[in-house]
């Protein structure tokens, strides 16, 4: 129930990638919360511009994109909507910090940093692979050594054979 987080000082959306459903429940948190609660949606691609449209408190919606495996991996993306106040990217900062996650600022923008690089990599490797260029096997060693990705995240990156 969206009530419940009516006190709060900041509130983590965390449902499906679906637009449809993030701005109802922000519309509904909009009309709920203090002028002061940070409201903050965990997306790896909406943008919070969108997100934040229409809303009477857009300059409190930021994007905090946690990496997954979320337990393991370290690196939170804080995106900044073209409405956001830099007091909420300060305060959503110093709250990714308080957990020990690095935290990388950026501006709302397609994939943000770290999709919006990492596509296009998968991409060619899938290209890679079909051209013949090198095995599944290959690649994935080639980027899992490259990118220095610890096997014991949980997440290789080159999990070519899937494609």
């Amino acid at each position: 129930d969206v009530e419940e987080v009516k006190e709060s000082g900041l509130v983590i959306e965390a449902v499906k990638e679906d637009e449809m459903i993030k701005k109802n429940i922000f519309k509904k948190l909009d009309s709920i919360v203090s002028k002061d609660t940070i409201m903050a949606t965990n997306t790896s691609s909406i943008s919070i511009d969108k997100i934040a449209i229409n809303l009477k408190k857009s300059q409190n919606v930021i994007g905090m994109h946690f990496m997954n495996p979320v337990p393991v991996m370290k690196l939170v993306e804080i995106i900044k909507g073209s409405q956001t106040n830099n007091l909420i990217v300060e305060k959503t900062l110093d709250y990714v910090s308080s957990l020990n996650k690095i935290a990388v600022e950026c501006n709302d923008s397609p994939g943000f940093v770290s999709n919006r690089i990492l596509m296009p990599m998968i991409n060619e490797a899938a290209f890679t692979l079909m051209e013949g260029v090198a095995s599944a096997k290959s690649i994935d060693v080639d980027l899992n050594d490259y990118l220095s990705i610890p096997d014991d995240t949980g997440w290789a990156l080159g999990q070519t054979w899937t494609i």
